[in-house]
């Protein structure tokens, strides 16, 4: 053990020497002038890595009249100033700093180790004078690029850099005011659970004299300063009720703010919070709400429900539904951020009262609900597509119509208690309810009805109004769309087929896409006028 013991010993001692002469081939021995009034000027010796300058500790010292001591067995080297010792330690980079009159000690972090070379000991010139400033005022300049110390006469520099405190009440909390002579580095304040609020400023000394003859007042009820060569700590009694700071440097002037807040203030502000955010909540919903960005299609009856036939056996149902796939279709397509959203897609039955009710669960912006019409007697004359509206009948053309649509709810379970409230005399209070969607539900009826008269060979018999049960509850605009007479022949043909169908779509899309327009410019209008008024 003892062999190999000393082996390890000899391979780091031989290691040790093998660095320095590395040091020495990157380094190159060089001098610093001195230049210090009154005085012939003289040099320290030095060396220069790199671009990195290190100085004789002990030139310096000498130069600059600074008492020092060395330890050689411990290969330390201690730097007396006025008021503090600055000790180095060879191949290490920290520095401990020590208050004379306090024996406080504080660690300093250099940027390089202190090399110890020929008994000399070498220190990174730059921070090393920053320090020797800092804790004994000389007047001290380096200047790396000339190789020069220089030291002259200076105008008197403050003592302290924190001089005071102060504490204002204000309307939303108490502002503490730490007053500085220069601006402040590096700080952070915290407050314990306990009361107390730790403010720790970096390279910073405080008159705690001064700051000792602060009297109780507001929420500071105490001071306690603690004093370190490296930094100061001011430690505050507050009162209970503070429950939040904030720091920040006040812009044109060094000193540096703390804003206490209190719990009423804080729970004063989460409600102002929460109202603000109700507020966008509710800017949100408005904005939402003038996007026609859900578009509900309502292919009538389905399933049992074959609706109207056609003269040769044309289906309703299928019509509703081969024209209310293909306009789903095109607005998938065409309308970016649109969605559609289908009562049914498939040949089976809905109740009238759910088709709404899915509309409203999915957030509709429009309710389209797609029929074809039919007379008693077939064939007949009777032609040409219809939009109506959701307001008793007053047409027998349009009260039939709407007898004939609304027979479908004979085939649901239990109608006769769902649908016992809608009569002639409930209509009027059911269409009240949806008053603030008629005027859009009209606008469409009108926009439609142009797009179709434009695309279709098929006649516009116009805009009517019947007691629709498929419209009532829908909380959207809504309309519910004729395409069509089956007991035409020639209409059934057009409406049988697939391009008839595809026709009668784009038709109905370009009423979509003109009415979107107009819906949303004028919500934006409505919802700009309102913010003006609040």
């Amino acid at each position: 053990m003892k062999i190999s013991y000393s082996w390890g010993l000899l391979c780091s001692v031989l290691l040790l020497f093998s660095l320095i002469p590395s040091f020495f081939a990157l380094a190159q021995k060089t001098t610093i002038k001195v230049e210090l009034e009154n005085r012939s000027p003289f040099y320290v010796r030095s060396y220069d890595s790199s671009g990195v300058i290190y100085v004789s500790v002990s030139d310096c010292a000498t130069s600059l009249s600074l008492p020092f001591v060395t330890n050689e067995a411990r290969k330390k080297t201690e730097v007396r100033l006025t008021d503090h010792r600055i000790k180095l330690t060879a191949h290490n980079p920290y520095l401990v700093i020590t208050d004379a009159g306090t024996n406080a000690s504080s660690v300093y972090q250099l940027p390089a180790d202190v090399l110890y070379l020929d008994s000399l000991y070498y220190v990174a010139a730059t921070p090393f004078f920053n320090l020797l400033e800092r804790f004994s005022p000389l007047g001290i300049s380096f200047d790396p690029d000339a190789r020069r110390i220089s030291k002259g006469s200076i105008a008197a520099k403050p003592r302290f850099d924190i001089t005071g405190v102060e504490i204002e009440q204000r309307l939303n909390g108490y502002l503490l005011t730490i007053k500085a002579n220069r601006r402040l580095g590096d700080f952070n304040a915290f407050l314990k659970p306990d009361g107390w609020l730790y403010v720790t400023i970096v390279d910073a000394t405080a008159d705690t004299v001064a700051l000792q003859q602060f009297k109780s007042q507001g929420v500071i009820r105490r001071i306690l300063t603690f004093q370190s060569p490296t930094s100061v700590q001011l430690t505050f009694q507050v009162s209970s009720d503070v429950a939040q700071v904030d720091p920040i440097l006040e812009e044109g002037s060094n000193n540096l703010l703390i804003a206490l807040h209190t719990k009423h203030e804080i729970e004063k502000a989460e409600l102002e919070r929460k109202r603000q955010e109700q507020i966008r909540e509710r800017l949100e919903r408005e904005r939402s709400r003038s996007k026609l960005d859900v578009i509900v299609i309502d292919p009538g009856h389905g399933g049992k429900d074959p609706g109207t036939i056609g003269v040769r056996g044309t289906m309703e149902k299928d019509v509703a539904l081969g024209v209310g796939l293909k306009l789903g279709r095109l607005i998938e397509r065409n309308l970016k951020g649109v969605k559609v959203v289908y009562t049914r897609k498939t040949d089976v039955f809905v109740e009238l009262y759910r088709r709404t009710q899915m509309a409203n669960e999915a957030n509709g912006k429009l309710f389209v609900s797609i029929h074809c019409n039919s007379t008693e007697r077939k064939p007949s004359s009777a032609n040409g597509f219809e939009i109506y509206l959701l307001r008793p009948g007053k047409t027998e053309s349009a009260i039939r119509i709407a007898e004939q649509e609304n027979s479908a709810v004979k085939l649901e379970e239990g109608y006769q208690d769902r649908y016992k409230e809608l009569t002639e005399e409930n209509f009027i209070l059911v269409t009240m309810r949806q008053s603030a969607f008629a005027k859009y539900s009209e606008q469409f009826a009108e926009v439609g009805a142009e797009a179709m008269a434009r695309h279709l060979k098929i006649q516009n018999s116009g805009v009517k109004q019947a007691g629709f049960y498929v419209l009532v509850g829908a909380s959207m605009p809504n309309v519910l769309v004729e395409t069509g007479y089956l007991s035409n022949r020639k209409e059934e043909k057009i409406l049988k087929s697939s391009q008839g169908q595809q026709k009668i779509a784009e038709a109905l899309f370009q009423g979509i896409k003109e009415y979107k327009a107009k819906y949303e410019q004028a919500l934006q209008e409505g919802r700009a006028n309102d913010q003006q008024e609040n």
